[in-house]
């Protein structure tokens, strides 16, 4: 019952702080984003708290809360729409509820939930870097520690002494690669599909291969998918013109 009712009371809590967000547009925007930021924050302890009375010290599945409303709090952030952000806001505080109902067990639920949850701090991070215009040597490290802990998420759950390899080289591909894509005259909702097109093709080929489940036909079938998307979001993106 207990956790009912604290999943039911974290979901409402989301939407009512980001529909605050929502209610105070007319604010200046330095006031409205300091609020919003605050009220995040005291979200995310809160969550933390209760999660950690219902579940006890266990890591993974303390932080994907966690990381969760960080990227909802990136999407909405990035929406411009009063209407389309009412909408993720209803869907996200749904999934939320889902969340901390099924959180404390394994389930393919909250893999995908982990994933989104990766887009969505990509993308916070990109779109900071496409308005602030912020250099190379700041972005880059900042992706690859936050690859890097990503992966030490996304790779919970079991034991086994060649994850420490993967978290770096995983965190060293991405953050290479986004080196590159900062360079690209692309928008950066696109850059994020790219980036996270590498990590997933990573995390699903490492994770299949820690437990002897990597075949030719599950390698084929991801790589046709991201292929798909890639070859959907380059083909459509509009591209900017390069500065002379």
């Amino acid at each position: 019952m207990f956790n009912k009712i604290s999943s039911i009371t974290l979901a409402v809590l989301l939407f009512f702080v980001f529909m605050s967000a929502v209610l105070g547009s007319s604010q200046s925007a330095n006031q409205n984003i300091g609020v919003f930021m605050a009220s995040l924050f005291i979200l995310i302890v809160a969550a933390f708290i209760i999660n950690l009375r219902r579940i006890g010290l266990s890591w993974p599945h303390l932080l994907l809360p966690t990381l969760y409303l960080l990227a909802v709090g990136s999407c909405f952030v990035v929406i411009t729409s009063p209407t389309i952000r009412v909408l993720f806001l209803i869907i996200a505080s749904i999934a939320y509820y889902f969340v901390e109902l099924d959180l404390g067990h394994e389930s393919h639920f909250l893999q995908n939930i982990f994933l989104l949850s990766v887009f969505g701090l990509f993308l916070g991070i990109f779109a900071v870097q496409f308005y602030l215009h912020l250099s190379t040597r700041i972005i880059v490290p900042i992706i690859f520690v936050i690859t890097y802990l990503l992966t030490v998420q996304g790779f919970a759950g079991f034991s086994l002494p060649i994850k420490k390899y993967f978290y770096l080289l995983i965190a060293l591909i991405l953050a290479e690669a986004s080196w590159g894509l900062i360079l690209w005259p692309t928008h950066y909702v696109v850059n994020t599909v790219v980036i996270f097109s590498i990590f997933y093709l990573l995390w699903i080929f490492s994770f299949s291969a820690f437990f002897g489940k990597l075949t030719k036909k599950k390698v084929y079938l991801q790589l046709a998918l991201v292929v798909f998307v890639l070859t959907v979001t380059l083909s459509s993106a509009s591209w900017m013109p390069l500065a002379r």
